[in-house]
């Protein structure tokens, strides 16, 4: 089999080498004369239509070999939109020659509308890199604004006041002949978002069901069930400071929670302005909450019902640069009555270009536990513990994975071609 293998990639990759080989010499130069050269860093971006759209600058894989790295970051809106922050770094001839421009989405906005709108934003900015080569002179600029008295110059009234509301939900079902399931989940939000506070409502319900048929007589039923909602309100105190009070119930059968409420004050200072957060963030952020609730079965400590006081630290870190993108979260609570339970995790993802063409994914997690004060006295049946129906003890938990990723080749290449593309478009 092993060599069965190794002969079809040896003729895939013989093949290969003769098409590019017999093309290598018809090939045409796919780039511009004298264009800039940019290096579009956006994940998310739709960067086949923005190199449709945007004819007049040479699109390059390599950063290095740029003469704009256009690095785009978003957050998202009060209103549920997002706004997109595009930086322009300047290289080579450009070096220093840096820009920052926004673009905000409406969230009403289908994709189309928004990749339109971010690529005229992003097709302004260049202008002033493209000023400054030959192919200046085929530019033309044309404008679409009438006159200043325009609607798109009157001041907006907000009927809403800042207030914007969200309503979700999904059911999916699927079924063989020896195993079916169904799910279905909800949700309902209310926010509002202003410069100097942020507050937040959220209630949902999720409800999973499966049936596993090992023979016409042995039939296993996993059903479970949760439900939570969300108060928050945040303080904006200065440029690093904030302040809040947060509050939440939650009820869950894989958790053995009835019911649980809790409410709390909660403060966080961030190292850099939260101006800076869609490039840097490192928030450390403390609460103290007052829990109070029942359990569906008697607990390991003899509890089926429980009021305690929990405390929690966490510190963030997060960078998105031209080199690439981390974030750290370091995180630790504990129960005033016992310190002994408590809680440890740290977490961490990072996409970092090496050198030229080479890229690393990193990404994992790790938990400390000694918190569940909610495990059922009586343990878990086989059953229970194979289809996942409760809560299992354990002291730790860890996940991660590590990626890499190396391209090599022509620098250039300007050409969309969508062909045998069918099943990846994305349609609103």
């Amino acid at each position: 089999m092993v060599k069965k293998i190794i002969k079809l990639f040896s003729f895939t990759v013989i093949l290969l080498l003769s098409i590019q080989f017999s093309f290598a010499q018809t090939n045409k130069q796919t780039c511009i004369n004298g264009a800039v050269k940019v290096y579009l860093d956006c994940p998310y971006c739709d960067d086949d239509f923005m190199r449709t759209e945007i004819n007049c600058v040479n699109f390059v894989r390599d950063r290095m070999q740029a003469d704009v790295h256009l690095l785009i970051t978003y957050q998202s809106t009060g209103s549920g939109g997002s706004t997109y922050t595009i930086y322009y770094f300047g290289q080579q001839v450009f070096q220093n020659e840096n820009d920052t421009l926004y673009y905000t989405a409406n969230s009403n906005n289908t994709s189309d509308e928004t990749r339109k709108g971010l690529t005229q934003i992003i097709s302004i900015g260049l202008m002033r890199y493209v000023a400054h080569t030959t192919i200046a002179n085929d530019i033309i600029i044309t404008s679409t604004i009438k006159d200043s008295s325009s609607a798109a110059t009157k001041d907006t009234i907000d009927h809403w006041r800042s207030w914007v509301y969200s309503i979700s939900g999904n059911g999916t079902w699927d079924g063989e002949k020896q195993s079916t399931s169904e799910s279905y989940y909800g949700n309902l939000s209310a926010d509002k978002v202003t410069e100097k506070m942020k507050l937040n409502f959220s209630v949902g319900m999720n409800y999973q069901k499966n049936i596993y048929k090992l023979n016409d007589s042995t039939e296993y039923l996993n059903e479970s069930n949760s439900t939570y909602g969300e108060v928050s309100y945040v303080k904006s105190l200065s440029k690093h400071w904030s302040a809040g009070l947060t509050s939440g119930y939650y009820s869950s059968i894989y958790d053995n929670i009835k019911w649980m409420a809790s409410i709390g004050p909660a403060i966080e200072y961030n190292v850099f302005p939260y101006s800076q957060s869609n490039r840097k963030l490192w928030t450390f952020y403390y609460e103290i909450q007052y829990q109070a609730g029942e359990y569906n079965e008697e607990t390991i400590y003899e509890k089926i019902n429980q009021s305690v006081v929990q405390q929690k630290l966490k510190s963030s870190l997060s960078f998105k640069q031209k080199w690439g993108s981390t974030n750290i979260t370091i995180s630790g609570s504990a129960y005033l009555y016992d310190l002994s339970k408590n809680n440890f995790f740290i977490s961490g993802n990072a996409r970092i270009r090496l050198v030229e063409g080479l890229s690393v994914n990193l990404y994992g997690r790790f938990s400390i536990i000694h918190d569940q004060i909610s495990l059922p006295k009586l343990e878990a049946s086989p059953e229970e513990i194979l289809l996942q129906i409760k809560q299992l003890q354990t002291n730790y938990r860890y996940f991660g994975g590590v990626g890499l990723s190396y391209q090599f080749g022509s620098i250039y290449n300007n050409i969309v071609n969508p062909r045998f593309n069918s099943g990846s478009y994305y349609f609103d």
